[in-house]
């Protein structure tokens, strides 16, 4: 495991979280070692033992940020391969968190910008802090943002609020958060991670693990389509300046 990346699996609940010293950048390491720890926790699931499976995951940030977003060197470097990488692996992270055996609950621990916040989409239940801010950011940057993420956006904003946030690049904080449907509920926050872990508590204690995957795939099919749509044509995007 990543020395960014730490796993803890306690009373069933496997615990994932984001440091790596600064504002969690989702580059090509952090994204390795987020999919090595989904690994383990997958594997958990299927464990022999009852007491050593894994009914819920708890994906949490450190004491300052969830994610800043995408490691912005990546694009910087000119290198349009690596930064194609990045993004196509951002994109499929989310839809594999989307499509997890078992519920995902995120400890928004502080801000959740760019592929931070579309990540933040992707959980079964979303946990923030008062001043736990959601941004899309990247039309303020000069970036246009790729079709995967409107589509996780689009999954979970209301019309309005994913107008505002996709255009104007909205800031949301507090009840703004969860009006729009960045977030599901905040808490204060130095309760956060707690609030996560007795979330996912009760997901894994109420839920029968097939029927939710099941019925998740089923709900989110139509965006699960149109996000690998938008990851099949990020060539195409990047390639036009998108």
């Amino acid at each position: 495991m990543s020395s960014s990346v730490t796993y803890e699996l306690a009373d069933s609940i496997a615990t994932i979280t984001l440091d790596d010293g600064k504002v969690n950048v989702l580059g090509p390491a952090m994204q390795s070692a987020i999919n090595e720890a989904l690994d383990r926790a997958e594997a958990d699931v299927e464990a022999g033992i009852e007491a050593d499976k894994v009914k819920a995951v708890v994906l949490a940030g450190n004491s300052r940020v969830f994610s800043g977003g995408f490691d912005l060197t990546v694009f910087q470097s000119g290198d349009a391969s690596a930064a194609l990488g990045m993004l196509s692996g951002g994109f499929e992270l989310a839809v594999r968190v989307l499509t997890f055996p078992v519920p995902v609950v995120i400890a928004a621990t502080g801000p959740a910008i760019a592929m931070g916040s579309f990540l933040l989409m992707a959980a079964d239940h979303r946990v923030g802090g008062p001043k736990t801010r959601c941004q899309a950011i990247e039309v303020a940057i000069g970036m246009v943002i790729p079709d995967a993420a409107l589509e996780l956006m689009r999954l979970r904003l209301t019309p309005a609020a994913f107008d505002r946030a996709a255009g104007l690049a909205v800031t949301f904080a507090g009840d703004s958060a969860v009006a729009a449907g960045w977030l599901d509920e905040i808490v204060e926050a130095d309760r956060v991670l707690a609030r996560a872990r007795e979330v996912a508590t009760e997901a894994a204690t109420t839920l029968n693990a097939g029927a939710h995957r099941a019925t998740k795939l089923k709900a989110r099919r139509r965006s699960l389509e149109a996000i690998r749509a938008g990851i099949d044509s990020l060539a195409e995007e990047f390639a036009l300046g998108g």
